[in-house]
C-alpha cells in the first residue's frame, strides 16, 4: 500500500488565510515558490499544494492509502506536467522522480487521515486521524 497526499477541506479555516479551490481529493504537489512569505495576502505559493491534475491550489492536504504502485504515481506526476507543455526528457523525467519521492516520504511518515499544510519549506501537521 502506498501512502500520498491529497488536497482536502479538512481542517480549512483554522488560518485566516486557508484555501482550497480544488473540487475534490486530487494528488497535489508543492507550489512553485515565487517568494519566502507563506503569510503572503497578494501569493499563497509559500503556504501551497497544487493539483497535479487540476492546477488548483490547496492550503491542506490529507495522507490517504492506496495500491497504487510508486511508478503509477510518478507516472501521474509526469502526465500533469506533460499536460501543461512540458517537454518529455531526461531533466523532466528526473524532476518529476525527485518530487514524487519527496512526498512519498514524507507522506509516509504519518497515520492515514493525518491532515498536514505547509509553511514555505515545512510540511506541518495540522491534526492527527482520530482514533477509534
Amino acid at each position: 500500500m502506498l501512502k500520498y497526499f491529497v488536497s482536502t477541506h479538512r481542517t480549512q479555516g483554522e488560518r485566516v488565510n486557508d484555501s482550497n479551490s480544488i473540487p475534490g481529493p486530487e494528488i497535489v504537489d508543492l507550489a512553485s515558490l515565487s517568494h519566502e512569505d507563506p503569510d503572503s495576502p497578494i501569493c499563497g505559493c509559500a503556504r501551497s499544494f497544487v493539483g497535479i491534475s487540476s492546477r488548483q491550489t490547496s492550503t491542506t492536504a490529507e495522507v490517504v492509502e492506496s495500491d497504487m504502485t510508486a511508478a503509477e504515481y510518478i507516472g501521474r506526476f509526469h502526465a500533469g506536467l506533460l499536460a501543461l507543455g512540458w517537454k518529455d526528457n531526461v531533466e523532466t523525467r528526473n524532476g518529476v522522480i525527485d518530487a514524487a519521492v519527496e512526498l512519498l516520504l514524507l507522506a509516509a511518515m504519518w497515520p492515514v487521515g493525518t491532515v498536514v499544510e505547509r509553511r514555505l519549506h515545512e510540511i506541518r501537521v495540522r491534526s492527527f486521524p482520530k482514533e477509534s
